[in-house]
C-alpha cells in the first residue's frame, strides 16, 4: 500500500482503490500460490532476477 500511495500517476485515492481491487483478486491463490514471489524487499534488478529464475527453472509452468 505504501508504494501504491506514493505513486504520482493517479491520485492516493484512486490507487488505494487499486490496490485493495488487486488485493482481493489477489490474497488467495490456492495451488498457484507457490508461483508467488514477494518482492516488497526487492529492487527492480532483484525482481527481474527472481522472475527470470523462476521462468528458467521451469518453476512456474501451468498445466
Amino acid at each position: 500500500m505504501k508504494r501504491a500511495v506514493e505513486r504520482s500517476k493517479l491520485d492516493r485515492k484512486t490507487n488505494v482503490e487499486l490496490v485493495e481491487t488487486m488485493w482481493e483478486q489477489f490474497c488467495n491463490l490456492g495451488i498457484y500460490e507457490s508461483n508467488v514471489i514477494d518482492t516488497t524487499t526487492y529492487s527492480i534488478q532483484e525482481t527481474v532476477s527472481a522472475v527470470q529464475e523462476k521462468i528458467a527453472s521451469r518453476a512456474a509452468l501451468l498445466s
